[in-house]
């Protein structure tokens, strides 16, 4: 069965809008790493705001979601390339946390070849890091330069990685016919990603229109 490694900014987007069922839809294992399942269900459960989605967190567990173990030193080696990969006056700017490492490092470890991902920046360093280097310096008002070395290394490891958004994955999934509800189909596709949008997917407006658009004429086009 095709696996998927998980990072926890695509599981709270698609908790946060009650999406989760929509996992259990796909033939596919959705696989986390034990520091996803800390941001996800550990930590949240010692304070109040997040500690019931954190229980329902909990329930998915072996289920929904499952967990594996990752490479700890393969998982370090990814945070200290990827935090030294920018560099302003000799100085690094972090770019991705250990979720997002360590999701990274599960699938490596596994041969898994796909991420479920919404944070912008680890989308980018995997797919371009030319692009990540002009958001950072939009984001922050500063010149950066890439680390070469860092560059060269990060290639190497992450080659053949694929990255796939929330919005994606609901996506196919209003394509495929999951979303029976009685609502016009471009209504329910734009809705569901602009609820994710604000749930924290990178996701553009235009991106969101783009996919109403193919989505909505290929549902109309003769078969």
């Amino acid at each position: 069965m095709k696996q998927i490694s998980c990072d926890s900014s695509s599981i709270i987007a698609l908790s946060s809008n009650c999406l989760m069922w929509v996992l259990d839809r796909f033939e596919t294992d959705f696989i986390i790493p034990f520091y996803v399942k800390k941001e996800i269900i550990d930590t949240p459960l010692k304070g109040k705001k997040y500690s019931f989605e954190a229980m329902k967190h909990g329930l998915l567990i072996g289920n929904t979601l499952k967990i594996k173990e990752t490479d700890s030193i393969l998982r370090d080696k990814i945070i200290k390339l990827s935090n030294t990969l920018l560099m302003h006056k000799n100085k690094p700017i972090e770019i991705i946390q250990y979720g997002e490492a360590d999701a990274i490092a599960l699938a490596i470890k596994e041969g898994i070849t796909t991420l479920l991902v919404d944070e912008k920046n680890t989308r980018l360093l995997i797919e371009d890091m030319e692009g990540l280097k002009k958001v950072i310096e939009r984001r922050t008002g500063r010149d950066f330069e890439i680390n070469k070395t860092s560059a060269q290394e990060l290639h190497k490891l992450l080659d053949g990685l694929k990255i796939i958004r929330s919005t994606e994955l609901v996506a196919v999934a209003i394509k495929r016919g999951f979303f029976d509800w009685p609502y016009p189909r471009a209504n329910i596709i734009k809705n569901a990603l602009t609820a994710l949008k604000f749930s924290g997917c990178a996701i553009s407006s235009r991106e969101i229109n783009e996919t109403v658009d193919i989505l909505t004429n290929q549902s109309s086009s003769p078969k």
